[in-house]
């Protein structure tokens, strides 16, 4: 009766072995897909042409005086740069974000086209004014 229970013991052992390895890898997958990783303005530029496919996520600031709206067709162009003051052009067809203007942070995700412009497929912005303000405010009390 002992050598069947530990028979029993071995598959048991074996199988939530496998099973913690298998939830293990599911969890390691899903954090390294959905992971956010954003690349500067510097760093797409300097990826070779192959790298830049869809997928990218750029984080920048809107260049001042770049932003050309078409609100007819729902399309703008604007410039991003980074802490290096390269900059890139960034196509975005759809609607704009309520708080897209010049010099706001953005994030955009999509990929880069032939002539090198980032054709975003989403347009994210923040607005750390509002955070900075309240923060400000927690700060002095």
């Amino acid at each position: 009766m002992s050598k069947s229970m530990n028979k029993a013991q071995k598959k048991f052992f074996v199988g939530a072995s496998l099973l913690v390895l298998a939830i293990g890898f599911l969890i390691y997958s899903g954090v390294k897909a959905s992971g956010t990783y954003y690349y500067t303005v510097s760093e797409v530029l300097s990826m070779s042409p192959g790298a830049k496919k869809a997928g990218l996520r750029l984080e920048g600031k809107v260049v001042p005086g770049s932003i050309k709206k078409d609100t007819e067709n729902l399309k703008l162009d604007f410039a991003i740069t980074d802490d290096s003051q390269k900059s890139m052009t960034v196509l975005w067809k759809g609607v704009t974000p309520d708080m897209f203007q010049d010099n706001i942070d953005v994030v955009v995700e999509g990929s880069v086209d032939q002539d090198g412009r980032f054709v975003a497929s989403k347009l994210l912005t923040s607005c750390p004014s509002k955070y900075e303000a309240a923060k400000e405010v927690k700060e002095s009390i």
